[in-house]
């Protein structure tokens, strides 16, 4: 199935996006559509606090097992934004 978007662009967005899809031998709607679904893919693992650079850091540090990873991070918040 398929449904149709309509969107604004700089044309000179739109004429770089053309010109890749055309390097690339495709159309602009199948990049675009990767796109967003790539987009949609690491929206969702970042809900679900999956990204690469927090999964590829994930146990380089020991922490204690009374560790409260929502309180530092809400303490560390405090302190940055006041």
């Amino acid at each position: 199935m398929s449904s149709t978007l309509t969107i604004d662009l700089d044309p000179r967005v739109l004429q770089h996006a053309e010109q890749e899809a055309l390097r690339r031998h495709t159309t602009v709607a199948d990049v675009v559509g990767r796109q967003l679904q790539i987009m949609a893919l690491n929206w969702q693992d970042s809900q679900a606090g999956k990204t690469p650079v927090t999964d590829a850091l994930r146990g380089s540090v020991p922490l204690p097992q009374d560790f409260n990873e929502r309180a530092e991070l809400t303490a560390e918040l405090s302190r940055k934004h006041g």
